[in-house]
């Protein structure tokens, strides 16, 4: 009798009370608690941020794109991607290289 009333008294209680401190500790702290739901909504954010990033950079590739179509060709683009690629250069043209742009604007 003694050894059935100490198992519901004091055994019993203490390990439920265990039992419920990890699952706490788990929710808390755990591999799938809240420490790592925060640190997967910071990489949701950035990965985020890089899809937006991203789908900018194809909406503008993508007009570039449309605009050097033999449909609509934009002439002046043409020319100067032209220039650019083969190094030409009109009478009158000045020329600026990225060394001495950066050196202007001040930049390292």
């Amino acid at each position: 009798m003694f050894r059935v009333q100490f198992l519901f008294d004091i055994v019993a209680p203490a390990l439920i009370l265990c039992w419920a401190a990890i699952f706490i500790y788990n929710a808390a702290a755990g591999d799938s608690g809240f420490g790592a739901l925060a640190v997967l909504d910071r990489e949701v954010a950035a990965k985020t941020d890089e899809v937006d990033a991203l789908r900018a950079r194809r909406v503008a590739l993508e007009n570039k794109a449309d605009r050097l179509s033999s449909k609509s060709l934009d002439p002046d683009l043409a020319e100067e991607r032209i220039r650019r690629i083969l190094g030409y250069a009109r009478d009158g043209d000045v020329i600026v290289t990225a060394p001495e742009l950066e050196e202007a604007l001040g930049r390292p």
